[in-house]
């Protein structure tokens, strides 16, 4: 849930002779981790280069940015399409979300000038993936070099008028309770109205890296724009493979039922394949589909869907704004009251479009009050109040040990003490293991007199 950030990033324009520069050496068809940037050897990435490479080739290269900076991870949700299309992987460790912007500065300083130098990279065809605050790293990448030829951004707190002045094309994506699926919607309609080549795609999950399935349909999506542009040589047998398949999953998804995914897949398909394939078929279903009534049905069940998220995040920042600026912190009750966080509960065993909004609207909840405005309120050490956020989390899901483990910490600070045994207890419950922090945790000092206490570290003693 980043913010793109104003920093402005300047890019090496002059790099070392290739002689200056160690060339790498590395097995093909295996993740190398820990590479060190020759610009900056603290930073670090894993590399992929596919096993087809042959020396003196130049290929597409994946810039791949975690929030976490979990570089493997990431880069292996893309191993097998890059495997098959002959795509290099450089998957950053050192990109971060939720904090300083610095990190992120400092890895594309250093990743930058190592893809055009030390990269046997096809300069043309330089693409960047996030997910979440990597996101608006990939962002910041395209817009700063001008010389990305595609973003996929996944879960990313994104805006439209970030992509006012740039036309890169996009592969949004997002699980369907993300609580960034509305940000990603809305951009892939901003870029559809600009004539921005992009595409959405969803898949079943919430706020996580899309699933290797669907990395392959961006890089599949790149391919076929690839070939459009002239960037690459056309294939016909590719372009009529992908089409087939396209149509294929079209066509399922309106057997599903669910028409509007359909219909702007096939809307998608016709924008992707012009000028590669005959779109005639994808036409003539699309066409048929947006004239059903069904169709219409959904499409208003989805209207009402994002006007119900779109109050429930309007509601959740003017109480998170009466919590903060507040004295003395209202009752939890009634600060659940006014988030409706009941109802939201009900809703969201729902079937549909209500009750996945309403999984988001509480997936953002959650996040907002276990971590958000806990962070910026600890720094003040105003614990009485980030302890109501963290028992408005818990009665939105209270099975999070570290939730239950915090609110022990804060109402240890806050002088509640009794309270405070009690969470530290339901934590344990929940598979809270970290016990070495139990006994030197400065948080949890205020208790280190109390019987209860010295008996639940007594109960996970070595």
């Amino acid at each position: 849930m980043h913010k793109l950030s104003t920093v402005l990033l300047l890019m090496c324009s002059v790099y070392p002779a290739a002689a200056e520069v160690a060339p790498l050496e590395i097995p093909l068809g295996e993740m190398v981790e820990n590479i060190a940037c020759f610009a900056d050897p603290t930073q670090t990435y894993t590399l992929y280069v596919p096993s087809t490479y042959s020396r003196g080739r130049r290929l597409p290269v994946l810039l791949v940015f975690d929030p976490r900076g979990r570089s493997l991870l990431a880069a292996e949700l893309f191993r097998d399409a890059a495997e098959s299309y002959g795509w290099i992987i450089v998957s950053s460790d050192n990109t971060r979300s939720d904090g300083p912007w610095d990190p992120n500065v400092l890895a594309l300083q250093a990743l930058w000038p190592e893809v055009r130098t030390r990269i046997p990279a096809d300069f043309k065809r330089i693409y960047a993936a996030g997910f979440s605050g990597g996101a608006a790293v990939a962002l910041l990448l395209a817009k700063t070099t001008g010389e990305v030829a595609g973003i996929v951004a996944c879960g990313g707190h994104l805006f439209a008028n970030q992509f006012e002045d740039s036309d890169v094309p996009v592969f949004s994506v997002a699980g369907d309770t993300d609580f960034n699926f509305l940000e990603m919607s809305r951009l892939d309609e901003f870029l559809s109205d600009r004539s921005n080549p992009n595409r959405l795609a969803t898949f079943e999950g919430a706020h996580t890296w899309l699933p290797p399935s669907v990395a392959r349909e961006a890089i599949e999506w790149f391919e076929l724009l690839a070939m459009r542009e002239g960037l690459r040589d056309l294939d016909p047998a590719a372009i009529e493979s992908l089409y087939a398949s396209d149509l294929s999953k079209a066509r399922a998804l309106a057997a599903e039922g669910q028409l509007v995914v359909a219909a702007r897949r096939l809307r998608e398909m016709e924008a992707t394949f012009a000028g590669l394939h005959d779109t005639a078929e994808a036409k003539e279903l699309a066409d048929s589909i947006e004239s059903a009534q069904e169709y219409k049905i959904q499409l208003k069940q989805v209207a009402k869907a994002r006007a119900y998220e779109e109050s429930c995040n309007e509601r959740r920042t003017t109480v998170i704004s009466l919590l903060r600026d507040s004295e003395i912190p209202p009752p939890t009750r009634e600060l659940a009251g006014r988030l409706l966080i009941a109802d939201l509960k009900r809703a969201a065993e729902k079937p549909g479009e209500e009750g996945l909004a309403a999984r988001r609207c509480l997936s953002g909840l959650h996040t907002a009050l276990s971590f958000y405005y806990p962070r910026d309120e600890l720094a003040q050490r105003r614990y009485a109040h980030v302890a109501k956020s963290y028992e408005l989390a818990i009665l939105i899901r209270d099975d999070n040990a570290v939730v239950w483990y915090n609110l022990a910490c804060v109402r240890a600070q806050s002088g509640r003490k009794s309270a405070a045994v009690e969470a530290l207890e339901n934590a344990l419950k929940r598979g809270f293991n970290r016990y070495e922090l139990l006994r030197t945790d400065a948080d949890l000092d205020p208790l280190r007199d109390r019987e209860d206490f010295k008996k639940i570290l007594a109960s996970v003693s070595d």
